[in-house]
């Protein structure tokens, strides 16, 4: 339960700021199939979603701050847990993110 409440306080959150975007890095530990999809499903926030097959891969840019508030594609959301990436549509983080020291 407190998953889905703080899940709908980000959705609050977007409806009523519309030129933000929310980026979400999940620590997964969720074994249910598609049970992460589903949270994010019921907090009314997959239209926000930004998609798997927009993600940038091999070095390609992400699109602008402007193009994703206008296709209202302003929830980012990424996992350590690789499977969900083909499992849920969930962005596998070190596929497209670059952590330094």
């Amino acid at each position: 339960k407190p998953a889905i409440s703080t899940l709908k306080e980000v959705e609050a959150f977007l409806a009523s700021h519309p030129s933000e975007i929310v980026t979400i890095f999940i620590e997964d530990y969720v074994h249910a199939p598609n049970g992460l999809t589903k949270l994010f499903t019921d907090a009314g926030l997959m239209k926000y979603w930004f998609p798997l097959s927009q993600m940038p891969a091999d070095g390609k840019d992400w699109p602008t701050v402007t193009e994703m508030v206008n296709n209202n594609q302003r929830l980012l959301v990424f996992t350590d847990n690789g499977s969900k990436e083909k499992d849920e549509g969930i962005a596998y983080q070190w596929r497209y993110l670059l952590e330094n020291e």
